[in-house]
């Protein structure tokens, strides 16, 4: 007996969630590291709620960063990324990545500030630089205050 249409849409709807959100481990410097596998920075509701505390989550999709090719990632406009490493830090319900990389042969980094979730599940609360040619905060850069984390 061969499966029916009803079969192949249920199993094409079960494909669309599980593809739509990020498939990520349950460590920290995983979802850094998906996130770097990223092709761009622009995400569906569905992929950022798969990365970002809510709040975060929610900001990106209503507001825009400046410039728009500035990709937080990195904390610049124009890479040539190499030698990317992370370092991780974990303290309970906190945690910390650190993304140390080259840009154009200059050393950089990125910190990550994540949170854990009720369900245990970690999500990136926050992406700050003073390494590049000028600082930032992603919260900041969206408008979100940087102590008040809906995770």
């Amino acid at each position: 007996m061969s499966p029916g249409p009803r079969h192949a849409a249920a199993a094409a709807v079960l494909a669309s969630i599980l593809y739509a959100a990020p498939a990520l481990a349950n460590e920290p410097q995983d979802i850094v590291r998906s996130i770097y596998t990223e092709p761009s920075t622009a995400f569906d509701a569905g992929r950022s709620a798969g990365y970002f505390a809510a709040d975060l989550a929610g900001a990106m999709q209503t507001k825009r960063i400046s410039p728009a090719s500035f990709d937080y990632r990195y904390g610049a406009e124009d890479m040539r990324i190499s030698d990317l490493h992370l370092v991780t830090d974990i303290d309970h319900d906190h945690a910390r990545v650190v993304a140390v990389f080259k840009n154009y042969g200059k050393a950089n980094s990125v910190d990550w500030t994540l949170c854990r979730r009720a369900d245990g599940d970690w999500r990136i609360a926050d992406a700050s630089s003073n390494t590049g040619p000028q600082d930032w905060d992603l919260r900041q850069l969206l408008g979100l205050p940087s102590g008040a984390v809906r995770c």
